[in-house]
């Protein structure tokens, strides 16, 4: 067997999660919000209910997001069954791309090392958060219940991405705020590492003969 198949897939299902956060966020969903932001009845709505409008903006995340991952698992990344480094790889790159739009900027600002400190906390959660993501968006697949798994992500995602802008809105602290991220990503991520048991072990056919 060529010794090079395996990285060439393990590179090609890290460039389709990139490739996943890149259509999921700057294509579609924050040119959407741009438009939706500029709109007279969104300003009226977010002035009256600024609460539901945080909320509804955190879930839009979700729902692009584990959208896509699971359109690209469902179409590009065949069969549905895999090896547990699939979805891990893939988490990689759709959060790796996200972290480096946010931090590279700020490193071209000149802004030192140890002012990045939060920022660098903050995006290392966030790369742990999508790996953990992709894992519940894959375990559908490897489980059969697809739809179920897909909601529960989104959920998971919108959850995130609301209640940590409202905690940070309510007064909160930077430091404490990321503490409750923290705790939110170690929970969801003993469950990620629990459903390794769910997926192939090393190697199979089924993933040499896969369609990417």
């Amino acid at each position: 067997m060529n010794r090079g198949r395996p990285f060439v897939q393990y590179l090609l299902w890290f460039v389709l999660g990139a490739a996943c956060f890149f259509v999921s966020q700057p294509l579609l969903r924050i040119p959407l919000l741009g438009l939706v932001n500029r709109s007279m009845w969104f300003t009226m709505f977010s002035t009256l209910h600024p609460v539901l409008a945080v909320v509804l903006i955190g879930f839009s995340a979700g729902v692009f997001e584990e959208g896509f991952r699971f359109l690209f698992k469902r179409f590009l990344l065949r069969p549905a069954r895999c090896t547990f480094a699939q979805p891990l790889l893939f988490g990689l790159g759709h959060g790796g791309i996200e972290a480096g739009l946010v931090l590279i900027p700020l490193l071209m600002q000149g802004d030192a090392f140890g002012a990045l400190h939060m920022a660098l906390v903050e995006r290392a959660l966030a790369v742990l958060l999508h790996l953990t993501l992709t894992v519940i968006v894959w375990n559908g697949f490897q489980t059969g219940c697809r739809l179920g798994y897909l909601a529960v992500a989104v959920v998971l995602h919108g959850l995130v991405d609301s209640v940590l802008p409202l905690l940070a809105r309510g007064g909160m602290q930077v430091p404490l705020v990321e503490l409750v991220f923290a705790g939110m990503v170690l929970c969801a991520g003993i469950y990620a590492v629990l459903s390794r048991r769910l997926y192939l072990e090393g190697e199979t056919k089924d993933e040499e003969n896969s369609k990417a």
